[in-house]
């Protein structure tokens, strides 16, 4: 069942995880571009035939290492920060993608939702 409001978060920590993940969330009816990958090892996305729409986010990157030098937050978390989720699942999150884990994001579109 598809939660409709929160995104479905699962962690992966190997790349063929990830990819199992992934042709998961499809089969459950979420639409490819919304489908978010976060890691912060670039190197997780190298060699893998995404599907076009699939987003791909590294984090802790230049810019999010910027914003923390004006928040106090490490840059990863500042790099998941963007994914709108709560003070506790941020936290959470970031020190699970600082460990090397792969967080994958399904997000239910509007488009999607039926009423």
């Amino acid at each position: 069942m598809i939660n409709e409001q929160n995104p479905q978060i699962e962690v992966a920590h190997t790349r063929e995880e990830m990819l199992h993940i992934l042709e998961s969330m499809r089969l459950e009816a979420y639409q490819i571009e919304d489908i978010h990958v976060i890691a912060k090892d670039p190197s997780h996305f190298e060699d893998v035939k995404w599907d076009a729409n699939v987003k791909t986010h590294e984090v802790g990157n230049w810019m999010d290492q910027f914003k923390s030098w004006f928040t106090g937050e490490s840059a990863v978390t500042e790099g998941i920060k963007r994914f709108d989720l709560t003070e506790g699942q941020t936290a959470y999150y970031a020190h699970l993608v600082e460990q090397g884990v792969i967080v994958l994001l399904a997000e239910q579109s509007t488009a999607s939702i039926t009423t």
